[in-house]
């Protein structure tokens, strides 16, 4: 908030916003080995803003009321113009550890990471969207297209909270364009390679590979599954938050369990812990299974895929067998019908059949 000081018979307001670097230690946040006083060890300090009011001092109050009302509702359009990328970064990622997944978390901090690395700007106003087009074309030399564009996403939603925090007027990336990627068919196993699959593999990993195909969740769901996630009264599989997880969407998800899956996961049921785990009785690591995978795909002489296209191969299936897509959305769990949209070309055959069923002339 503000407060009032007067000078030479007139009152000013005065108001911190922002911040600058500390003059005691140059950003530094230590002097002499020990923590800087003035700033406390941040390395930055507030940046004191004045504006000369009013003689007369409840004309100066009403100003104040006012001016902090509109302060607060974030409607005057003040920006810190000063506020460094290296500071901006710091603060952006501390509300990206506190409010998303620790994998969106993880590739949040990589891309900005690369930005940084790449143009290294000294303030978050000097960025510009030519400097954006420059670091999207170096990506590109070392990463695929859809990397690239998850990266600029990345890039862009943080300058999004930059202006929504007051740091910037406008956001320079909202006029550079993702890369245009051709859309491919999702690539899924036919049902010779999926009993090619299951004859190539035993035990744990043959049961992973059945969870994958039969109930079509994502990787980092399979490895967070607990024996209490599982209704064996009901046949169900419950996919929630845990401590140390959180669902792509946010929402909890009920995936029915087949038969064929209930055949297997009955027996060896447990009252708590991991489904499925390393052996010790901790959680499988993401890498070691993406590799386990590619052993077993290979050993099953089925064409090359990835672990992903498991999920693939669920969706696609049930489309097939005539599921409509608003289902097949709520099982895989897609915010939008428009992520689902890409097994439409599934249900062509089908609707061949719905049209060739009506009988209209009777």
């Amino acid at each position: 908030m503000s407060f009032l000081v007067k000078r030479n018979k007139k009152y000013h307001l005065c108001w911190y916003q922002g911040k600058k670097s500390c003059p005691a230690c140059k950003g530094a946040k230590s002097v002499a080995g020990k923590a800087c006083k003035r700033c406390r060890g941040t390395g930055e300090i507030s940046l004191l803003h004045k504006k000369s009011i009013s003689p007369d001092r409840q004309s100066a109050m009403e100003y104040k009321a006012e001016f902090d009302t509109k302060f607060f509702r974030k409607e005057l359009g003040l920006r810190d113009n000063k506020k460094t990328w290296a500071a901006f970064i710091e603060e952006y990622l501390a509300y990206s550890k506190a409010n998303k997944r620790p994998r969106t978390y993880a590739i949040e901090r990589q891309a900005l990471t690369n930005f940084s690395n790449v143009i290294n700007p000294s303030a978050i106003n000097n960025i510009s969207s030519q400097q954006i087009e420059q670091w999207k074309q170096e990506r590109l030399k070392n990463a695929k297209s859809t990397t690239t564009n998850i990266d600029f996403r990345v890039l862009r939603a943080a300058l999004s909270k930059a202006v929504e925090w007051g740091y910037l007027g406008k956001n320079p990336a909202k006029y550079v364009k993702e890369i245009k990627i051709s859309k491919h068919i999702p690539r899924f196993l036919d049902k010779k390679e999926i009993k090619q699959l299951f004859s190539a593999t035993d035990g744990q990993i043959n049961l992973i590979m059945r969870t994958f195909i039969y109930t079509g969740i994502r990787l980092a769901e399979l490895i967070n599954i607990r024996w209490q996630d599982v209704n064996f009264k009901k046949k169900e599989i419950i996919l929630q938050a845990h401590d140390d997880f959180q669902l792509k969407d946010y929402e909890v998800r009920v995936i029915p369990i087949h038969e064929d899956l209930f055949k297997e996961l009955y027996p060896i049921q447990k009252q708590n812990g991991l489904v499925f785990t390393n052996g010790g009785g901790k959680g499988l690591n993401r890498r070691w299974l993406e590799e386990k995978f590619q052993q077993v795909r290979k050993s099953a002489g089925i064409e090359y895929c990835k672990i992903h296209d498991l999920r693939h191969t669920f969706a696609s299936h049930l489309v097939m067998s005539g599921v409509d897509l608003v289902t097949v959305k709520e099982l895989l769990g897609h915010s939008s019908i428009t992520t689902t949209m890409i097994y439409a070309h599934l249900t062509k055959h089908h609707r061949k059949e719905a049209i060739n069923k009506l009988n209209l002339a009777s």
